[in-house]
């Protein structure tokens, strides 16, 4: 499922360490005048298979890493089941040096050992290009990539969700998409009354139905809500959570969604959302890139933030997906010149141009479908990381408790009551 490596499947050195590690000034010079780092072969245990546009990517990035240094890049393209193995060579001490991460990992990672803090890494300039990681990678998308202990990963991709649609169909959206939740459901209805059908929906995923819940706990009481659930049986007296319950519960009783929605399996919804059979698809911000194979001829795939309800926040959810460093590697240093060389322009601008996703750098312009979550995460004053961080916070919690409680409620087998009381009481039992 996500193109990326997340659950709907997403800052140590200085800049003398990156200068003596890769002969590299402050305006960059050329690639086969750099000296080669201390240790000569360094391992990455990579989530892309051979074959994805970020593994082209980042196997030309390593190719000429390799050439510009005189190091060894071994690296693994595991796939998404990455995670599993990092962790388990981990625990017999032969975990790689650099592996992919992602915000919603950083946790579970962690917790096994397997997270170097990287904040140092901020002032290192990145070789060719004469600015500081710091520089190109914002405030709100450093913060995505950290916990309590520091900066966890160097990020290379944003995500996002909301709500997408067809704006060949819909181009009234573009600039004047539903504002409030009440709207979408009346845009839905008007849809659904002219024979269609508003939502799609890959209904045997739980986090993709969790994407309702969380959108609308984060809406009604703000950042930090969702995480409150998972913390403590007193998150569920929050008002919040029954408002919130209770628009699930509306959007359920409308009967929006593709026939025997919560037996779909993915990748089905989203593809017949492709091919227009239904008008609207809430997910993350890879969703174009992985359905353009199927998208019928003259689509227009396009995302809007999920709406606002009275009174609520109008915070913008980022997510990040980057590169973390074992701390127990021999070869830390060599580590950080490598990522601050992949984070270059030339390759993060193929994040872009060829992977159809939001590059981390500022600097790079996201692909046009994806143009307005870029600003709205470059111009939002309110942030809150995927699942408002609960997926990651409380990992045993999410997958025990919450998701299936969800599931309840999002097909109809509980009441918005219902799904309160019993999270509280679940939540309890479980801490």
């Amino acid at each position: 499922m996500h193109g990326l490596i997340r659950r709907r499947i997403p800052l140590a050195g200085l800049a003398v360490a990156l200068v003596a590690a890769l002969g590299v000034g402050a305006c960059g010079t050329k690639e086969n005048k750099t000296k080669a780092p201390a240790h000569p072969t360094i391992s990455y245990w990579s989530s892309w298979r051979v074959g994805e546009p970020q593994q082209v990517i980042f196997a030309d990035a390593i190719s000429a890493y390799e050439k510009a240094t005189g190091v060894t890049v071994n690296v693994r393209w595991l796939g998404r089941d990455y995670g599993d193995s990092v962790k388990n060579a981990g625990a017999v001490g032969k975990a790689p040096d650099v592996y992919d991460d992602a915000d919603d990992h950083i946790t579970d990672f962690r917790a096994h050992g397997l997270i170097q803090d990287l904040s140092g890494m901020m002032s290192m300039t990145i070789p060719n290009d004469g600015v500081t990681l710091g520089s190109v990678l914002p405030t709100s998308v450093q913060k995505a990539s950290s916990d309590a202990a520091g900066l966890a990963m160097i990020p290379f991709t944003l995500d996002s969700s909301g709500i997408w649609y067809d704006a060949a169909t819909h181009p009234e959206w573009a600039t004047s998409p539903p504002a409030t939740f009440d709207d979408l459901l009346a845009a839905a209805e008007k849809i659904k009354a002219a024979g269609g059908i508003p939502f799609a929906q890959d209904g045997t995923v739980n986090g993709y139905n969790a994407y309702w819940i969380y959108w609308l706990l984060d809406r009604h009481g703000g950042p930090g809500t969702l995480a409150a659930l998972g913390k403590s049986p007193a998150g569920w007296d929050n008002p919040a959570v029954l408002a919130a319950a209770q628009d699930v519960e509306r959007l359920v009783k409308a009967n929006l969604f593709e026939p025997d929605y919560m037996a779909t399996k993915y990748p089905a919804a989203q593809n017949q959302w492709a091919q227009r059979k239904e008008a609207m698809n809430i997910n993350g911000t890879w969703l174009n890139s992985e359905t353009s194979p199927d998208q019928v001829s003259g689509f227009q795939a396009q995302m809007f933030q999920f709406p606002s309800v009275p009174g609520g926040s109008d915070s913008v959810e980022v997510g990040t997906i980057g590169w973390s460093i074992n701390p127990k590697s021999p070869n830390v240093a060599t580590a950080e010149s490598f990522l601050a060389f992949m984070m270059q322009k030339q390759y993060m601008s193929r994040i872009s141009t060829q992977a159809l996703n939001m590059s981390s750098r500022s600097d790079v312009p996201a692909p046009p479908t994806l143009a307005a979550a870029q600003k709205a995460i470059i111009a939002a004053t309110s942030v809150q990381p995927t699942d408002d961080g609960a997926s990651n916070l409380y990992t045993g919690w999410w997958n025990d408790v919450f998701l299936p409680l969800d599931d309840q409620l999002f097909s109809g087998k509980i009441t918005a009551q219902q799904f309160v009381s019993t999270g509280k009481s679940q939540t309890a039992s479980y801490h």
